[in-house]
């Protein structure tokens, strides 16, 4: 009797210990037999990394897992964009939470890795608790947080415009390097600018040097404006002369004093209507002279005549002078002769003095 009572009871043991397991697992497998879930769509560009129960997380604190994986999406059935375009979505995800979990509808739904061999999850962020909580059946755009993966494509996406810009920098000093030999170069404008420059200082040291032109230039400016120079000399010279005691300023006081006399003098309009009357005089005297020197002059132009008659008498018939009878005169003769008209000869200038 006592053998069956314990098989009884060790039967019973056995049976509420796997009822009891069965829970257990049925709990931890298909939390949603005991607890009530609910169901969200979760569109992503691609379903890489994602697979059959896949937690699902709320601000890192598990409420549920991924149940359908649908991909691709038909272009029918993906969500719209801002601008009402249909938005580039490969592949939808169904996921169960437990319904007490405080989903909004507006949140951050992000697929995530938290270390490198971890496996991805589900995590909703950023909830906006004025939007409401999300009902059954909500559609979510989700996205992919970055990822060891991800950071060299993104790496080298941010370096590619920088990498563009330093070849681009590269082939620009490249060119400068280029111009700059070209510039320095034998012969280059450059270098014969310099050259020219090198002149330019040599022309203003021989210039400016010891016993150069401006250098004399400036010693002779030095010399005529300083202390001891023409021009202060000069000035000082204009400086007494301009004095009040210097002579132009006699010379005044003197006119001024003949001026004054002039004036005062009462025998001035009788001295000159005296020499108003002696230029008459000299006037009338002059034309005297004139007239003298007129009658002076026919004289000394008849004698220059005579005296050109005797000269060609003594060239062409000097023995007359030995025997002066031997020219015949028309005076001497008796009974006058038709003679020939002699040809006038031009008179002599008159001299006047």
């Amino acid at each position: 009797m006592n053998v069956v009572r314990n098989e009884i009871r060790t039967g019973v043991v056995l049976i509420v210990t796997l009822t009891l397991l069965v829970a257990v697992l049925i709990y931890l497998g298909a939390p949603g037999v005991f607890t009530p879930e609910t169901e969200y769509v979760v569109y992503l560009d691609n379903a890489a990394g994602v697979k059959m129960g896949t937690p699902v997380m709320l601000a890192g604190r598990k409420i549920g897992r991924v149940t359908v994986i649908d991909s691709p999406v038909p272009n029918s059935e993906r969500p719209l964009d801002a601008d009402g375009n249909r938005m580039h979505i490969e592949a939808r995800v169904k996921v169960k939470v437990d319904s007490r979990a405080l989903v909004y509808n507006k949140c951050k739904v992000q697929l995530a890795f938290y270390s490198v061999l971890s496996e991805p999850v589900f995590d909703f962020t950023d909830g906006d608790e004025t939007s409401g909580r999300a009902g059954d059946g909500t559609k979510f755009v989700g996205g992919r947080a970055g990822s060891l993966a991800d950071a060299g494509t993104q790496l080298i996406e941010k370096l590619d415009p920088a990498l563009k810009q330093v070849s681009a920098t590269l082939k620009s000093l490249q060119s400068t390097a280029n111009n700059l030999t070209r510039m320095t170069a034998e012969g280059s404008e450059l270098s014969n600018a310099f050259i020219e420059v090198r002149k330019v200082g040599a022309n203003l040291r021989e210039v400016t040097g010891e016993g150069g032109s401006l250098r004399r230039a400036l010693d002779s400016i030095e010399g005529l404006t300083g202390d001891n120079g023409q021009i202060s000399k000069a000035l000082l010279d204009f400086r007494h002369l301009l004095a009040p005691d210097g002579d132009l300023a006699k010379a005044i006081a003197h006119l001024e004093k003949v001026a004054s006399d002039l004036s005062t003098n009462k025998d001035l309009p009788a001295a000159l209507k005296n020499l108003r009357t002696a230029t008459d005089k000299a006037n009338t005297a002059i034309a005297d002279l004139h007239k003298d020197l007129d009658t002076i002059g026919d004289h000394l132009g008849k004698f220059s005549e005579n005296l050109e008659k005797g000269a060609d008498t003594l060239k062409h018939q000097p023995w007359r002078l030995i025997w002066p009878s031997t020219k015949k005169y028309p005076e001497d003769s008796p009974t006058p002769k038709s003679t020939p008209t002699p040809v006038p000869t031009k008179a002599p200038a008159k001299k006047r003095r």
